[in-house]
C-alpha cells in the first residue's frame, strides 16, 4: 500500500503536488579590468575604509572616528571591500570624478 490514509475517515490522501525544480545559483560574470560593480551585503561585518581610518587615528593619535557595518560589496577584478553606505557613496564619487 503506497497511498496513505487519513486517520478520521479512512479516506484515501492525495499525494502533494511536486516539488518546485531547486533554483540554480550561478556565479556572477567575471569583471574585466576597470570594472567595479556594487553588491548589497546583509552580514555582519565592519566597513573596510572605516576600519583603515580607525586604525591610522589610533597611529598618529588622533581622535578615533567611529566603524559602522558593511552594508554593500564593491567588486573590482583584483579583489573586493566591504564597505557602509557613506564610504559605498565617496568610492562611487571618486569613480565618477575619473
Amino acid at each position: 500500500m503506497t497511498a496513505q490514509l487519513d486517520l478520521f475517515t479512512g479516506q484515501q490522501v492525495a499525494p502533494p503536488p511536486p516539488a518546485p525544480p531547486p533554483q540554480v545559483r550561478r556565479a556572477p560574470v567575471p569583471l574585466g579590468p576597470g570594472e567595479v560593480r556594487y553588491r548589497p551585503f546583509g552580514g555582519q561585518r565592519d566597513c573596510d575604509d572605516c576600519w583603515s581610518a580607525q586604525a591610522a587615528a589610533v597611529r598618529t593619535g588622533k581622535p578615533v572616528p567611529i566603524r559602522r557595518h558593511a552594508n554593500t560589496i564593491r567588486e573590482t577584478s583584483s579583489g573586493k571591500a566591504h564597505l557602509c553606505g557613506p564610504h559605498k557613496v565617496d568610492r562611487q564619487a571618486a569613480e565618477a570624478a575619473r
